[in-house]
């Protein structure tokens, strides 16, 4: 009997909820009564922003304006308004703003017709306005370039080398260049190259939102085949007398050079600028300018080269050195006042403390010479290096006679 119960109120409540099912749906689809609906997050849209740019004024990026609409119409399409059904638009080129925040009533240009939208004429946004400013800027290059064997890359050539970039100023004023990228493999001749330019800061972190004009630039790389020439170093003026020059040696003793083949085809060759050689009193090192043919460069970039200078300090120093006599005729005897002479020379101390027996001789000639004194002076030879400041004595004196015999 409860179970029978049971069962009937649980029908009674079926029944009543399908009938009150139906009711609603009445309603909803037949009746469809007004509703209100707030809308959250409709997008505005700014326009004719550069209308105020005469006015050295832009609209800041990256500004996310929304609204949210109170909606009017019937259920069936209130709740189901989506934001993308509206168009609602800022109009600059009807209101004068000032830098900073601007309270800019909104308009709205599209919705489903059979929507009301309440208090649409309150509706309003805040737009963040800038100073708009121009300014010009260098092109910075960043191109990898790789050659072939032998070919190397002349300095880059860009037009335009500036850039003129515009916006707002707290963009702009952050751009320090504007950055032109590429690379080049294998090259063996000229490259032209037509970079696009992107706007970086001092960090080299890129700065968008702002205006480049023009977009990209034309870069021309001239590729040149090297030849290796020697270094030659020449002099002027007088060397000290106290020294003699050892060694000129540049460092390089030669150097890779670039340009036009047939300007470099024919070099051999380079000399740097004049050595003074009265300036060197001693070893040193010196930078001369390389005399570079025109339209040539070294591959290192450097156009100077430093020169080693070795130089010997001259001495003097006296030697006695013992008198040989050539010459004497048959049957005739010599005797010499002076068996040696004192011989003052003149050399470099490596050559001075290095002498030895036989490199040093002096003689007298007794050619034709008859009985009686004579006085002649000696001949001396001496190892080259060295030069001759004085002999003593000058002359040496010489008595022939004809030797005695014995008696018998």
């Amino acid at each position: 009997m409860d179970k029978n119960k049971i069962q009937k109120n649980f029908l009674i409540k079926i029944l009543c909820f399908i009938t009150a099912f139906g009711v609603w749906l009445y309603i909803y689809n037949v009746e469809n009564p007004t509703r209100s609906y707030k809308l959250t997050g409709v997008p505005v849209e700014i326009v004719n922003s550069e209308t105020i740019e005469s006015s050295k004024l832009t609209v800041l990026p990256k500004q996310d304006l929304t609204v949210t609409l109170t909606l009017e119409g019937p259920a069936s399409e209130v709740y189901r308004a989506k934001a993308e059904q509206f168009k609602i638009v800022v109009d600059l080129s009807t209101y004068a703003v000032k830098k900073g925040s601007n309270l800019i009533p909104v308009e709205i240009t599209q919705y489903p017709t059979n929507i009301n939208i309440k208090k649409n004429e309150s509706l309003r946004v805040n737009v963040e306005i800038d100073e708009y400013i121009e300014k010009s800027v260098p092109v910075k290059l960043e191109v990898d370039v790789t050659t072939k064997n032998s070919y190397y890359p002349f300095e880059k050539a860009v037009k335009p080398d500036n850039a003129l970039v515009s916006g707002a100023a707290t963009y702009v004023n952050s751009v320090n260049w504007v950055l032109a990228k590429g690379s080049v493999s294998d090259a063996d001749e000229d490259v032209s190259l037509n970079l696009p330019l992107k706007t970086v800061d001092e960090t080299m972190k890129e700065v968008k939102d702002v205006k480049i004009n023009p977009t990209s630039v034309d870069v021309l790389i001239p590729v040149r085949k090297s030849k290796n020439v020697t270094i030659k170093v020449p002099t002027k003026g007088a060397n000290n007398k106290n020294i003699i020059i050892k060694t000129i040696e540049p460092n390089p003793s030669s150097v890779d050079l670039i340009g036009e083949t047939k300007n470099v085809g024919n070099i051999e060759y380079i000399e740097t600028e004049a050595l003074d050689l009265s300036t060197i009193t001693g070893n040193n090192t010196v930078t001369l300018k390389l005399a570079l043919p025109k339209d040539t460069k070294p591959v290192n970039g450097k156009d100077t080269v430093s020169v080693k200078v070795t130089v010997e300090t001259i001495n003097q120093n006296s030697i006695s050195v013992p008198v040989t006599m050539t010459g004497l005729l048959a049957g005739l005897k010599a005797e010499t006042e002076s068996k040696n002479v004192s011989v003052a020379l003149k050399g470099t101390d490596s050559i001075l403390s290095n002498i030895k027996d036989g490199d040093i001789t002096a003689s007298i000639d007794l050619t034709n010479l008859v009985e009686g004194e004579h006085s002649i002076s000696p001949k001396v030879n001496i190892k080259e290096g060295m030069t001759i400041q004085s002999i003593s004595p000058e002359k040496i004196k010489v008595t022939i006679t004809k030797p005695v015999k014995p008696q018998e």
